[in-house]
C-alpha cells in the first residue's frame, strides 16, 4: 500500500501509529530528499518488530556499499531462527547497485521476514539519483508493502512544523522564536531537532516550558535584529534606514547570508503576501487567511502593515522585480556587481515600488 499524503508529517503519524499497534507489512521502501524521517520510520521498526532479547540472532543490517541485491533477497527469503520473524534493514540503498533487483523477492514473499529499504534519495537538485515510479520494483512494492516517500517540508510550512515538533514534546515556542528558528535551519529537520534539543538544556532546570526568541537568540547564534525575518518585516513597514542597515550587515556577511537564501526568503514573503491579497478579496477571516497564506495567526497584522504599503499592483511589481534580480544574480547580466552590491540595489527597487 503506498503512503502518499500531502502533509509528511500527518502521513509519518498515520504510520507510527499503525507499526506501533503492532500493524507489521512484510516491506518497507523508505526514500526520499527528507532523510529525518526515513530514519524515524527505520528506528521505530527496529524497536517494535523483535523483541530485545530477539534481535541478536532475527535482525540483520546491512549498509548498502557493503551488500548486492542478490545478498538481500537471499537473507530475505530465510526463515528465522529462535524468533516468530525476521528483521532484514538496508540502510543507504542508494548505494546498492540495481536496487530494483530486490524486486525479484516480490514473487515470494517471506511471511516471517520483515524486509526494510532505505533508500536515501540525494539533496543536490543537480542529482536525478532516486527511485522510479514507473519501474516494476516500485509498482510491485506498492502492493507487497509501504512505500513511504518522505519529502522536504517546503519552507512556507516551517514554522508549523517546528511548532507541532515542540508542541509534541511538552513544550511551547512564541511566534517570533519559530520564525528565527526557520530561517536559521531552513527546511533541514535534523538540524531544528539538534538546535530544540539545544534549547531544551539550557531551559531545564529553570522550570520553563516555553521557548522565547531570547532563548533563540542566545542559544542558537541567530540574532533577530539582523535576520531575514526582520528584513521582511522592515520591508513591509518601508522602514529604509532598517532596511539599509540590515542589507549592509547580510552584504558583510554574504556567505553566512547567501544571496539566493535571501531571495527566496524575499520571493516568499511577497508570494504570501499575494495570498494575502487574494484572501482578504474573497473575505476570509483571520484563521482562514492565516490558514491559505501558511503563517501563524500572530503574523497576520505585518501583512496588514505590508499589503497598505504594497497594494496587490505593487506586490506583483516587487515580485517581477525578485524575479529579474534572481536573473541578473544568475548571469552575466549582473555586470561587475558583487551579491552585496545587488541586493542593496534590490532593496532601494523594492522600497520605491
Amino acid at each position: 500500500m503506498a503512503k502518499q499524503t500531502a502533509d509528511i508529517d500527518a502521513q509519518y503519524r498515520a504510520l507510527e501509529k499503525e507499526i506501533l499497534s503492532g500493524d507489521i507489512k512484510p516491506f518497507y521502501l523508505l526514500f526520499g530528499k527528507e532523510h529525518y524521517y526515513i530514519d524515524k520510520i527505520c528506528n521505530l521498526l527496529m524497536e517494535n518488530v523483535l523483541a530485545p532479547h530477539e534481535r541478536d540472532f532475527a535482525q540483520i543490517v546491512y549498509f548498502g556499499a557493503d551488500v548486492t541485491s542478490p545478498q538481500i533477497v537471499s537473507a530475505a527469503r530465510q526463515y528465522p531462527m529462535m524468533a516468530s520473524r525476521q528483521l532484514v534493514v538496508v540502510k543507504e540503498a542508494q548505494m546498492v547497485k540495481k536496487i530494483e533487483d530486490v524486486g525479484l523477492y516480490f514473487s515470494n514473499v517471506v511471511p516471517s521476514t520483515v524486509l526494510v529499504i532505505c533508500y536515501k534519495t540525494p539533496t543536490d537538485n543537480m542529482s536525478t539519483k532516486n527511485v522510479d515510479k514507473r519501474t516494476k520494483f516500485y509498482k510491485d512494492a506498492s502492493k507487497v508493502g509501504v512505500v513511504f516517500e518522505s519529502n522536504p517540508v517546503p519552507d512556507y510550512k516551517m514554522t508549523g512544523w517546528i511548532e507541532n515538533l515542540i508542541k509534541s514534546d511538552g513544550y511551547s515556542i512564541e511566534p517570533e522564536a519559530s520564525a528565527l528558528l526557520a530561517e536559521y535551519c531552513g527546511t533541514d529537520l535534523n538540524k531544528v531537532v539538534l538546535e530544540f534539543d539545544k534549547l531544551k538544556r539550557s531551559i531545564s532546570g529553570t522550570g520553563k516550558k516555553s521557548i522565547s526568541s531570547g532563548d533563540v537568540e542566545e542559544n542558537v547564534g541567530m540574532s533577530r535584529e539582523f535576520s531575514v525575518f526582520e528584513l521582511t518585516k522592515a520591508l513591509s513597514n518601508k522602514n529604509a534606514p532598517e532596511c539599509y542597515k540590515i542589507a549592509a550587515f547580510f552584504g558583510e556577511s554574504i556567505k553566512r547570508f547567501p544571496l539566493p537564501i535571501i531571495m527566496g526568503a524575499l520571493t516568499n514573503h511577497f508570494l504570501r503576501l499575494l495570498k494575502y491579497h487574494a484572501a482578504v478579496s474573497q473575505g476570509l477571516g483571520s484563521s482562514e487567511t492565516a490558514s491559505a497564506i501558511g503563517v501563524n495567526p500572530y503574523f497576520l497584522r505585518d501583512y496588514q502593515t505590508a499589503a497598505r504599503n504594497y497594494p496587490q499592483k505593487k506586490t506583483m511589481a516587487a515580485i517581477s522585480v525578485l524575479k529579474e534580480y534572481d536573473y541578473r544574480s544568475k548571469s552575466n547580466a549582473r555586470g561587475n556587481a558583487s551579491d552585496a552590491e545587488l541586493l542593496i540595489e534590490l532593496i532601494s527597487r523594492l522600497l520605491n515600488i
